[in-house]
């Protein structure tokens, strides 16, 4: 017992270290821009071709790295660790006219597939809650260092791991070491909700995401708050949605041990209640990559929950996903620009680097269970 908690000690010690040389940046756009002073709800639509070049400079196109780990059923079987990267290009970046075209469909965004490689390795630690990093980093990080010794012009600007980032008791999750350890910038994805020291309930998270949604509509709909994305990336009222479509951002944030309920509106957005939730996203989706709510401890904002996202217009889908993400930085980024590029580069409810990464270790570990 004297031997785990030394261990566990040990951990705790690298996690502040690594907390320590996280780099957090300032937001690509030059502000968050308020629609209306009375709303709690704001936009983040940074110019296209600014929120690439904050990436990479040279180019109309960024290379985005996914990693994830899978495990199979059988524990005694090897695990699979994978890295991907994809190429993403913006058919409306042009020459003539390329701060004003923001793709607002699956088209304008082009991706494919530029280098994958997966490494099947066994555990050496178990599974610990809040200990993730010591048990899936270093293999991850192999991948990632062989691929830029060996092919150093497809290194990324930006590598999703599938976990989190500074959402963690010591603000340093799997995204932060891996962040911090290869020198490139890093966004956690969690797919589910983690709890930092059991504050918040999963159960209570989601219903504070949907009481974000409804106000945000309830807002919507009276005219409180009537969001269109002008053409600047500030907010203009009335008229038809417009073609920036940036994030929505919840200026409420959920805070560890806050009170629960926020789902009872003022009198005057009562009439907005008999919309269903898929309604409510459909409407979102037409003018935003989604809503962005939040997450803090301590008065700090340590992540994003991404709702309304999602929906690849190409294969007619025209809602977002109703089950949420949690996006927080790993290191060289901002909060706001980490939730920005998860929401661009969602063409379902998983950022496609991921979803890429996740997918194709899922295929390997079916295929050796095959031979």
């Amino acid at each position: 017992m004297d031997d785990d908690e030394n261990q566990l000690s040990e951990w705790r010690a690298k996690q502040r270290c690594i907390a320590s040389k996280v780099v957090v940046q300032k937001c690509a756009a030059p502000k968050c821009y308020n629609c209306n002073a009375a709303s709690r709800f704001h936009s983040y639509a940074p110019h296209l071709k600014d929120f690439i070049k904050s990436f990479n400079e040279k180019n109309k196109s960024i290379l985005v790295g996914g990693v994830d780990v899978s495990f199979p059923t059988d524990e005694s079987e090897e695990s699979i660790a994978v890295y991907a990267i994809l190429e993403f290009k913006f058919n409306s970046i042009d020459k003539d006219d390329d701060r004003e075209k923001i793709p607002t469909t699956a088209a304008d965004v082009q991706s494919r597939v530029v280098y994958r490689s997966h490494k099947f390795f066994f555990p050496d630690v178990p599974y610990i809650p809040s200990y993730l990093a010591f048990r899936e980093t270093n293999p991850l990080c192999e991948l990632i260092s062989s691929q830029i010794d060996t092919q150093p012009l497809l290194k990324p600007d930006v590598i999703m791991v599938d976990g989190n980032g500074r959402w963690h008791e010591r603000r340093a999750g799997i995204a932060c070491f891996v962040g911090v350890k290869t020198g490139i910038p890093t966004i956690g994805v969690g797919k589910t909700f983690y709890s930092l020291n059991g504050c918040l309930r999963k159960e209570q998270v989601l219903n504070l995401i949907n009481s974000s949604v409804k106000r945000w509509y309830a807002e919507h709909v009276t005219n409180a708050s009537p969001f269109e994305m002008g053409r600047d990336g500030v907010c203009a009222g009335g008229g038809t949605a417009s073609t920036q479509r940036g994030l929505i951002i919840d200026s409420n944030p959920i805070s560890c041990n806050q009170d629960e309920d926020e789902s009872v509106l003022p009198t005057r957005f009562v009439s907005s209640q008999a919309a269903t939730m898929q309604d409510m996203l459909k409407t979102l989706h037409s003018i935003a990559r989604g809503l962005a709510i939040p997450m803090q401890d301590e008065g700090e904002t340590l992540a994003f929950a991404l709702v309304g996202h999602g929906g690849n217009e190409s294969k007619n889908n025209e809602s977002g996903t109703k089950n949420p993400i949690y996006v927080s930085v790993g290191s060289h980024i901002s909060a706001e620009d980490a939730v920005a590029l998860c929401a661009l580069l969602s063409y379902v409810r998983i950022p496609e680097p991921v979803r890429e990464a996740d997918l194709y270790g899922r295929q390997l570990l079916r295929d050796k269970g095959t031979k």
